[in-house]
């Protein structure tokens, strides 16, 4: 600290100490609790200017939509999405129908569908991957009636693909094993 400083504080805090809420308090105590005080307020001064600049840099929404590289072409090839991120805007929801035949036969297990979501919210393609055969037409029929919110990148909707489980299972609430034919469990 320099002498014009160091003076400076003596005159304010006294030259040998000051009473503060009864305590007498040497000025090399208060010098130190002053430095401290100022570290911390330019500390939160630097953290705040921190996240203005990092809000400012890259939340500008407007300066975004204005890149080329940030705006989906139109006709492009829809945005894949995982599964759980799918059912969590899922608002409609259609039970598949378990086949009789397939009841008879013990026939249970998963069918995988692929599914492209439109910007609306609907399934506008649909094909099996994998499962029993007797259970993908009934998964077909039951999730082409699902409904979604749409998915929205940088605030527009964008049409999307995931992959939609259906689980068909026997035995209520003793489940029985999966038919050899279903989809691997992950």
């Amino acid at each position: 600290m320099s002498r014009l400083a160091h003076k400076a504080w003596q005159t304010c805090v006294g030259v040998n100490s000051e009473k503060y809420l009864g305590i007498e308090v040497t000025g090399v105590y208060i010098l130190r609790m002053h430095s401290r005080l100022i570290a911390c307020i330019v500390g939160c001064l630097f953290a705040i200017s921190t996240v203005v600049c990092a809000n400012a840099i890259f939340n500008d929404d407007a300066a975004l939509a204005n890149t080329l590289a940030n705006v989906p072409p139109s006709g492009s090839k829809p945005v894949t999405i995982p599964n759980d991120v799918a059912v969590g805007m899922l608002i409609y929801k259609v039970d598949p129908e378990y086949p009789a035949k397939a009841k008879a036969a013990r026939i249970s297990g998963i069918v995988i569908l692929k599914a492209t979501i439109s910007k609306a919210g609907e399934i506008s393609d649909l094909h099996p991957e994998c499962g029993p055969a007797i259970l993908q037409e009934p998964s077909l029929k039951a999730v082409r009636e699902w409904k979604y919110r749409p998915y929205l990148l940088r605030g527009e909707p964008v049409e999307v693909q995931t992959t939609i489980r259906v689980t068909f299972a026997l035995g209520g609430k003793k489940k029985l094993p999966f038919s050899k034919d279903s989809c691997p469990v992950e």
